[in-house]
């Protein structure tokens, strides 16, 4: 689910916390937001304006994940083209969390991408 603003704020003075940021003439259009430990990475958050989906924005955005760590995600069930999204950049779904999500409650798919080493 999109964090608002005072979790971001809140996120960004975790020293494990990594932003990436797409810009368009110095405006922000996408970002992706992650965590970093000595062998894996959890995705938090990534985001495309309306306007630039389907540009490979977000593609771009995780070519910033590190390529020699396991990477993990969650996403809602029903959110079928991120679900695809992450089919795409090699992520397999490893488990479910019943009734994780709440307005409207849901369930999420943990995902996971090996490393490329």
């Amino acid at each position: 689910s999109p964090w608002n603003i005072e979790q971001i704020e809140k996120d960004l003075q975790n020293p494990l916390s990594v932003y990436v940021l797409a810009l368009e003439a110095q405006n922000l259009i996408g970002f992706l937001a992650f965590q970093e430990s000595d062998f894996e990475a959890e995705v938090l958050q990534i985001a495309v304006k309306k306007a630039y989906q389907g540009q490979k924005i977000a593609t771009a955005l995780f070519e910033h994940l590190p390529i020699d760590k396991e990477i993990f995600l969650e996403v809602r069930e029903s959110n079928k083209a991120a679900l695809l999204f992450y089919q795409k950049e090699k992520f397999i779904e490893i488990a479910r969390r019943k009734n994780y999500y709440h307005e409207p409650v849901e369930n999420a798919i943990v995902m996971k991408r090996e490393n490329n080493e």
